[in-house]
């Protein structure tokens, strides 16, 4: 247990992923206390966040010497991981199952608790298991080899592995399932979420079960260790970006980004307000202000055309989408798409030749601002884009 500690450069991957974890999970922390506790989700995430980075910080060696030095106990970080790993599993699905359930239904709140009560049982029975067995000689790194045999001590591995695997194959199905009925941002964070715990279940979970298997059978697959502690760290970030990304891609910052593309499109509609100046001066945006500006700007030159909006259009635009295997959502954006750029093209082909505004026959839809983002992602579709064609061509779309 004496002796100097080791270099800290095969660490470094471990404490930069744990603050990067850590970090994020900070960067949440005024909006949590703002919440008062009343965001579960935003809860949810931040307490995942912070495991996560406690999991990646005692896994360095660093970490573990220490550990095992202040409580005077020989590998008395490999049962603290193990806790903290199985916790963070039992969270991730919780999280998920939450994340995805409607509020306030029972049927999320029923799993959720049956896994926290599973998941619960676990971390406490691996600090039983560890306080039975005889771990006496200190390993760093190949505790899972050096007492894959030992009483009591090879049960709390088998049983953290079997943990951490249900959770990784139970998050990454979920996610991938989830990932068919969204987009946007959610598709994206769903996505990364799945290959980062399908790199947790193959990565890890497989590779130091093989290699512990192999200690059963009287043969030495040490490598495996090796790989998979390299896998630790990437999957890690790559989860955390997966919880992260959807939450920054609601943002408003973002979603001004996002309605851009729209803006643009609308840009050549004449007889709407133009835009209200800020009184802001540049060294002190607000971009909650420009982005209802932005907002007020789109739906001002949409109703401007509206009398040129054609019902058959959008009928036609829904019709192509769903026959595409678009979801519903999806579809009935294109839709919106497709109707506002052949009005806003005939609006601009009739004020370029002089013609009088339509009256009558127009479409009284309205578009909400909460639509807008899906309709300026839409403007994308080929559907549309062939819609602008046709209509700046001289032809009825």
């Amino acid at each position: 247990m004496n002796g100097v500690l080791p270099p800290l450069d095969g660490d470094l991957p471990f404490y930069v992923s744990s603050g990067l974890m850590l970090l994020a999970c900070l960067l949440k922390l005024p909006a949590l206390v703002r919440a008062r506790g009343r965001d579960w989700l935003l809860s949810s995430i931040c307490a995942l966040l912070f495991l996560g980075a406690g999991v990646l910080f005692i896994t360095a060696q660093t970490s573990i010497v220490l550990v095992n030095r202040w409580t005077g106990v020989p590998n008395m970080a490999a049962p603290v991981v193990y806790m903290l790993l199985v916790a963070f599993s039992g969270a991730s699905i919780v999280l998920v199952l939450n994340w995805r359930g409607e509020t306030g239904s029972a049927k999320p709140r029923h799993s959720s608790r049956i896994t926290i009560a599973a998941y619960g049982a676990a971390v406490v029975l691996i600090g039983v298991l560890f306080a039975l067995g005889r771990a006496p000689v200190e390993q760093r790194t190949r505790f899972d080899l050096y007492y894959a045999n030992t009483p009591f001590i090879r049960e709390m591995i088998l049983l953290y592995l079997i943990a951490h695997a249900v959770a990784s194959l139970t998050v990454g199905h979920l996610c991938r399932r989830w990932s068919r009925e969204v987009h946007g941002t959610l598709r994206t964070g769903l996505r990364v979420l799945a290959t980062a715990y399908l790199m947790h279940f193959a990565g890890y979970d497989l590779m130091t079960a093989a290699a512990v298997f192999g200690r059963w059978t009287g043969h030495t697959w040490d490598v495996l260790i090796v790989i998979a502690r390299t896998m630790i760290a990437p999957s890690a970030v790559l989860g955390a970006a997966g919880f992260v990304i959807p939450l920054v891609g609601q943002s408003t910052a973002v979603r001004y980004w996002q309605l851009a593309p729209l803006a643009r499109t609308v840009r050549p509609v004449r007889g709407a307000p133009g835009p209200t100046p800020l009184p802001l001066p540049w060294w002190k945006p607000s971009v909650h202000l420009r982005l209802t500006r932005r907002q007020t700007y789109i739906s001002d030159r949409i109703l401007a055309c509206r009398d040129r909006s054609d019902p058959r259009i959008r009928h036609e635009a829904l019709r192509l989408a769903l026959a595409r295997n678009a979801s519903g959502t999806e579809a009935a954006a294109i839709a919106e798409a497709a109707l506002i750029v052949a009005a806003v093209e005939a609006h601009y082909a009739d004020g370029a030749a002089g013609s009088p505004p339509r009256r009558g026959g127009g479409d009284e839809h309205t578009v909400s601002s909460s639509d807008l983002v899906h309709i300026a992602r839409a403007l994308r579709s080929r559907i549309v884009k062939d819609v602008r064609t046709r209509t700046r061509n001289g032809q009825r779309p």
